[in-house]
């Protein structure tokens, strides 16, 4: 069966462009390389929310094409089984690119352009994963329309002093007022400079276009959306790189979920430090609570940050991560709760999380134990002002689970914080082949569900607060 998976790939990485050059040198190391990542997830095991699914990452480089200038391209698909029972094949933000390094540059630097030319989710604002911004923008319009993706391009220089970039990406929707296709586009530029050799200060800008408006097209009134955004990170390193904790459900929207948390890990022994304190403000145009003049939109501010920390001494690895969105954070993708409308800023709660774990090494085992518990205080606000025209009674909490998700509680309760244990492990079985699991006991007092009452009138009720849930991954390398 490995045999077989080996061919397969490489078979792939001729039909994409590797062609002669990429089989005359199969025997340099890492020229073509793939990877095979089965997933089993499951929520809660006395629902239905078991699910399989399947990762399939091969990596393509080129040799020297002339001097300095070199290829590679990434091919990072998803497949799981459909709701109609077949299989959904997804891009992973698979990527083409042409790097550069003129002769006089030192080892490390260059020019690089990439090319995403079907999904863009590794482009974003910002720089750990829950505090970014941009990811999945056009995503939800996107496949509401069935257009053909969100594409993107970067532009990078790296230099000894640091970095510099440019980036781009872009969807197609119709608009609202003309009913004809228009392209929206994203613009994003940063830097990061070594100010000190373990300290570095990293600042970034995104400019957004969200198009026309549907509230005021209905009305024969143009009037568009954009965002504004700046981001900004400080950043303290001393020791080796220390990777990310086995947390699965944290980081599986990341596109590169599949190799950080399965790349390896040094212990040298001594004392390494990760500190990063990071934060992102975005201004968008959107429709205030109340506003009923055609035409008119408020700047909305929305703020992201996060402070994580990671030491390791000797086997033993510490992570933390304090992290705070506001509510109309969570929702600036889409952008805005319902599209292009702000939340009544005097009834919002944010969502603020801290989550604190640790691991060991036992190298003669090649495993790597684990724990981490998490608090989250989710976001949340009151119906009526913060979701007019919504049709719910007013004051009941409505709590944020994500961009276009809530749970409604009944009249009369407010949120309560989430909490989570969770137990982990990380099996390396030699160069080859390596495992993930986690095990976790969740407890939500927020989940809900609506059910028909006494009179006939169905109503938000509570569902059971506890809940068990696993995942595991086993992925091979060839």
């Amino acid at each position: 069966m490995k045999g077989h998976w080996k061919h397969l790939l490489l078979g792939l990485a001729l039909l994409g462009g590797a062609g002669p050059a990429a089989t005359a040198q199969a025997e340099e190391p890492q020229r073509v390389s793939s990877r095979l990542t089965l997933l089993a997830l499951d929520g809660d095991v006395d629902t239905t929310d078991f699910s399989t699914g399947l990762h399939l990452g091969l990596s393509v480089r080129s040799p020297e094409l002339v001097p300095g200038l070199r290829a590679e391209a990434e091919l990072s698909l998803f497949v799981a089984a459909s709701a109609q029972g077949g299989l959904s094949l997804r891009d992973n933000a698979s990527f083409v690119r042409l790097s550069w390094q003129p002769e006089s540059w030192a080892e490390g630097s260059g020019l690089a352009l990439t090319v995403l030319p079907l999904s863009s989710t590794r482009l974003h604002l910002g720089y750990e994963f829950p505090a970014t911004w941009g990811r999945f923008l056009y995503t939800f319009r996107a496949n509401a329309s069935g257009s053909s993706g969100v594409p993107g391009v970067e532009l990078r220089l790296t230099r000894p002093w640091g970095y510099a970039f440019a980036a781009a990406k872009s969807g197609l929707d119709t608009n609202a007022l003309s009913l004809e296709a228009e392209r929206l586009a994203m613009g994003l530029a940063g830097a990061g400079v070594d100010v000190l050799p373990q300290l570095r200060l990293e600042a970034a800008g995104a400019l957004a276009g969200h198009g026309q408006i549907p509230g005021f097209a209905a009305v024969g009134v143009e009037g568009h959306s954009r965002t504004l955004g700046m981001s900004g990170r400080l950043l303290y390193h001393q020791g080796v790189p220390i990777g990310p904790s086995v947390d699965f459900t944290l980081y599986q929207q990341d596109p590169a979920v599949y190799e950080t948390l399965f790349a390896p890990e040094a212990y040298p022994g001594g004392l390494a430090a990760h500190v990063s304190l990071e934060g992102t403000h975005l201004a968008q145009d959107l429709v205030a609570p109340g506003n009923s003049t055609p035409g008119q939109t408020d700047a909305v501010g929305s703020t992201a940050l996060a402070l994580q920390g990671r030491l390791k001494v000797d086997r033993l690895r510490i992570h933390a991560l304090a992290l705070y969105r506001t509510a109309a954070f969570l929702v600036s993708e889409v952008p805005g709760f319902p599209a292009f409308r702000a939340l009544a800023s005097d009834s919002v709660q944010a969502d603020t999380s801290l989550t604190a774990g640790m691991d060991y090494h036992l190298p003669a085992l090649g495993l790597t134990p684990g724990f981490l518990m998490r608090a989250v205080w989710p976001a949340a606000f009151q119906s009526g002002g913060a979701l007019e025209g919504g049709g719910l009674t007013p004051g009941l909490t409505v709590v944020l689970r994500g961009p276009t998700s809530v749970s409604i509680l009944p009249e009369g309760r407010g949120r309560r914080p989430l909490l989570l244990a969770k137990a982990t492990a990380r099996w390396d079985l030699g160069t080859r082949a390596a495992a993930l699991g986690e095990v976790f006991y969740a407890r939500d007092p927020n989940r809900t569900t609506f059910q028909e009452g006494p009179e006939g009138v169905a109503g938000p009720v509570f569902e059971p607060a506890s809940s068990v849930g696993f995942s595991l991954l086993l992925q091979a390398r060839f």
